[in-house]
């Protein structure tokens, strides 16, 4: 992992991305000292993704095999604490 300033990246953007993209190692991003993003390559941010869709998936599945209930849609904007006539005004 390598970190970068913002003031870094703006200079060595390409060479950072394609490091990234070669090695697979994430760099951070730092601005005034505070980590505030991080490049990744793209089969990491596409294993993200399907992590995110398998979790997605069982949770889904564990909440079909609780009860629920059904409610009226005036029922539900009152539970949101939505004003029926901002909703129809939009």
């Amino acid at each position: 992992m390598s970190t970068h300033s913002l003031r870094d990246l703006r200079m060595q953007l390409g060479a950072i991305v394609r490091g990234v993209a070669a090695t697979g190692e994430e760099a951070i991003v730092t601005d005034s000292g505070s980590e505030v993003a991080v490049i990744i390559s793209m089969a990491d941010y596409e294993r993200l993704h399907e992590h995110a869709d398998l979790v997605d998936a069982l949770r889904l599945r564990h909440l079909r095999g609780e009860p629920y209930e059904t409610m009226t849609m005036s029922e539900m904007l009152d539970a949101l604490g939505v004003d029926p006539a901002t909703v129809l005004a939009s």
